[in-house]
């Protein structure tokens, strides 16, 4: 529908038909559609503490206006340890002829907020099949939520929440993105989400 030559996108703009509640979305452009990668949050289900927030997918919707959306279930190759386990945020680059996946990872499904998130590196090369490369070693053993930005060319940065440091924002940076060097916190002025 268009208003004033402008085109109105319908809100909300996607609803998970299995879950109802996708958060920490990223869109990828293609030739052909458009990619949303999301948390398949649980939010319909009954849980223990903050366990609906915990044991989470990766969810896929594509669309080929970027309007009208189509879930398509989840991203296939993200486990790599036994059990059921939570994969939150995910932030993904196409560079060096690959797409880059980069999601908050935590093992199992916690009750509770006292249990360590890393985040973990996958590479595809046509969004659906991804493969596991590693736990980033980065500033502590409670970091989430990953952006990625080429901030110069051959030079790609890396911010994310650093739990352990005050929930600061902390940085990191490569030149493959496969290997990252700690460069400290950013944003340190108070704690955020």
């Amino acid at each position: 529908m268009k208003l004033n030559g402008k085109i109105k996108l319908p809100a909300p703009l996607f609803r998970d038909p299995i879950y109802d509640s996708p958060t920490d979305p990223v869109i990828v452009e293609t030739d052909d559609c458009f990619y949303m990668f999301y948390t398949q949050r649980r939010s319909s289900e009954f849980g223990i503490g903050v366990s609906t927030i915990h044991g989470t997918d990766i969810g896929i919707a594509t669309s080929t206006d970027g309007a009208r959306w189509l879930y398509r279930g989840v991203c296939e190759g993200l486990r790599f340890e036994h059990g059921t386990n939570t994969f939150w945020a995910p932030e993904i680059i196409f560079a060096r002829g690959e797409y880059h996946m980069y999601c908050s990872y935590v093992r199992g499904v916690p009750v509770d907020w006292n249990w360590e998130r890393h985040i973990v590196h996958y590479v595809s090369h046509d969004l659906w099949e991804w493969r596991f490369v590693s736990i980033l070693p980065l500033s502590s053993n409670r970091v989430i939520d990953a952006c990625v930005y080429e901030i110069e060319p051959g030079l790609y940065k890396m911010w994310y929440k650093n739990e352990s440091g005050g929930s600061h924002t902390d940085a990191a940076i490569s030149r493959d993105l496969y290997n990252w060097e700690c460069v400290g916190s950013e944003i340190t002025d108070c704690s955020h989400e």
